[in-house]
């Protein structure tokens, strides 16, 4: 797809064009995600959901960040199992058909940081950041003996911006809070059971981060960090009679992972 290439392509833009000049730290985290994704209807009834635990759903990401002030690009992969509890077309009723979901998340974004220093020491610092991104959810709905499956698949892209708060703990050890807001265009549902596209409405979502920084030595850090990612999707366009339904994505994330200075 041509939206999945075009992080790569900009990180080779900025490495080639000299934009990190300043301090730059390559950052490489494993990642689990707590999932919980709920569909109602016109008056608010639960129609299906998708949930699980941390451990059920695992992955990585890979962040080129700067120090202060930059261009940035992260990429994110996920995948693993869901419950699902929903309905089938000839009983709706939620809670009525039981089955698992295999699930594959993919995300990008790329855009521009700076920060700027509210103390004299540098003890306090407030990132800010612009930028572009991608997501991607596969969900596929495994089929039972007299029920058949479905995949299907959510893609927008998306604005970025975002602000933050960190505060230096001691000389090696920082924390800090980072809120994003996110507004998508182009969003979609593509379905293999019909083969319906159907176009997503109001999708919007904010994600709220605690990291947790340890410096190793001069050049390698360690950090931990708590991530709450929120998703709204209104009810889609109409499709031969069917039609894609309100949603809210409520996910929570915890990573580990290193960060390389250079």
């Amino acid at each position: 797809m041509k939206n999945k290439l075009y992080g790569s392509l900009l990180l080779s833009t900025l490495l080639s064009s000299g934009a990190c000049a300043a301090p730059y730290a390559l950052a490489i985290s494993v990642d689990t995600t707590r999932f919980d994704y709920a569909e109602t209807g016109d008056n608010g009834e639960l129609l299906d959901t998708e949930r699980s635990e941390f451990g059920d759903i695992a992955g990585f990401t890979f962040a080129f960040e700067p120090d202060y002030q930059g261009f940035y690009i992260t990429t994110s992969y996920s995948s693993g199992t869901t419950d699902y509890i929903g309905g089938t077309d000839v009983n709706p009723t939620y809670g009525s058909y039981l089955t698992t979901t295999n699930n594959t998340i993919l995300d990008y974004s790329a855009g521009f940081k700076t920060t700027f220093l509210l103390d004299p020491y540098g003890e306090l610092q407030m990132p800010l950041q612009v930028g572009l991104g991608y997501r991607e959810w596969q969900r596929d709905i495994l089929g039972t003996y007299d029920v058949y499956g479905i995949t299907e698949t959510y893609e927008w892209g998306y604005f970025d911006v975002g602000i933050g708060l960190h505060l230096a703990l001691s000389p090696d050890a920082t924390i800090g809070v980072d809120a994003n807001y996110r507004k998508a265009f182009n969003a979609q549902m593509y379905e293999d059971l019909y083969g319906h596209t159907f176009t997503l409405n109001n999708v919007y979502g904010y994600t709220i981060a605690v990291p947790l920084e340890f410096a190793l030595n001069r050049s390698v850090s360690a950090f931990f960090q708590y991530n709450y990612e929120y998703w709204n999707i209104d009810a889609s366009n109409v499709v031969d009679g069917w039609y894609e339904p309100d949603s809210e994505t409520k996910n929570q994330t915890l990573s580990a992972g290193l960060k390389i200075w250079f």
